[in-house]
């Protein structure tokens, strides 16, 4: 496995665990008033949406990377 594509692996599964996180955090747990547990959704809610978008980046700049045999 070539390490652009371990790199698209490990930003799609960190974006999936970031949203289980935010779900977890912000609806699953609602009813503590644990205000780390909330800060700590409200963050991998918004690299959930971070994520996606580096990875994107990522992708289309290196394709355009040519490697040498």
């Amino acid at each position: 496995m070539s390490l652009r594509a371990f790199h698209i692996i490990f930003i799609s599964v960190a974006t999936l665990f970031c949203i289980a996180i935010a779900l977890w955090a912000l609806y699953l747990n609602a009813g503590t008033s644990d205000v780390a547990v909330t800060i700590m959704g409200y963050i991998c809610a918004v690299a959930a949406v971070i994520l996606p978008i580096y990875g994107l980046y990522f992708f289309l700049k290196s394709t355009k990377i040519q490697t040498t045999p």
